[in-house]
């Protein structure tokens, strides 16, 4: 008897692990798949919201400079008065 003689009964339960094995391997892998769809989808969103966060924050660089140039308008009026006066264009 060699060492790569095996009796029927143990080959018939070494193919039924083989397959068993296989079985539960495609059933991990699509378990897998099933959690992997959704993290996918996740990280897309998160993309799109650090994206847009990052627009909003160039959006809003410029807001210092709004409220220089409100501060500047409501100058505006009292200057041209004053101004018209001094040429005596106004009383």
């Amino acid at each position: 008897m060699t060492v790569l003689a095996i009796s029927t009964g143990s080959a018939i339960l070494a193919w039924i692990g083989l397959v068993l094995l296989l079985v539960v391997a495609v059933l991990v892998l699509l378990l897998l798949e099933n959690v992997r769809r959704p993290v996918a989808e996740i990280d897309h969103y998160a993309e799109d919201i650090l994206t847009a966060g990052v627009g909003i924050a160039t959006n809003l660089d410029g807001a210092e400079q709004l409220v220089r140039t409100h501060a500047l308008a409501t100058a505006v009026p009292d200057l041209a008065v004053a101004y018209l006066r001094k040429l005596g264009l106004m009383r």
